[in-house]
């Protein structure tokens, strides 16, 4: 005969906060640098985000995938267009490092984005969670997937 009783020492499992899975540092421009900037800033760091500041204050986060939407329609566009320009009409999406990762990604997938910014209390960007980083957490690995 087989038990089949459910073990009640067992726990769920503990949910990782934003905080302990958002990668760094955050490579930043300002609303006034182009978008031949940002592109610039995303290849020399190999990133596929960058943050949009003015002073210390996060403003929103640009993608490969945003400046690759500009480059299709005016390839010159990435030189005479702003990173504030670019940001102009979209929504902004921020995330706080005390977010748990269910919830970050419930806003991914709400806002249709591959990445969210995390911002601290004073509104200073501190890292940036990714779709990457949450297959991360939910594959149950300790280090980044190759």
């Amino acid at each position: 005969m087989t038990d089949t009783t459910q073990d009640s020492t067992r726990t769920s499992p503990r949910i990782p906060t934003v905080r302990e899975v958002m990668h760094g540092p955050v490579i930043s421009v300002t609303t006034r640098d182009t978008l031949w900037a940002a592109m610039d800033k995303m290849i020399a760091t190999h990133l596929h985000h960058v943050s949009v500041v003015e002073g210390t204050r996060a403003l929103g986060l640009i993608s490969d995938r945003d400046l690759a939407a500009v480059w299709a329609l005016d390839p010159l566009g990435l030189k005479q267009h702003t990173a504030g320009h670019a940001l102009a009409g979209n929504e902004t999406t921020f995330v706080a490092p005390e977010t748990d990762v269910i919830a970050a990604g419930e806003e991914l997938l709400k806002h249709r984005r591959d990445a969210l910014l995390v911002v601290d209390a004073d509104g200073t960007a501190i890292g940036v969670l990714t779709d990457r980083d949450l297959l991360t957490v939910l594959l149950g690995l300790h280090r980044p997937l190759r």
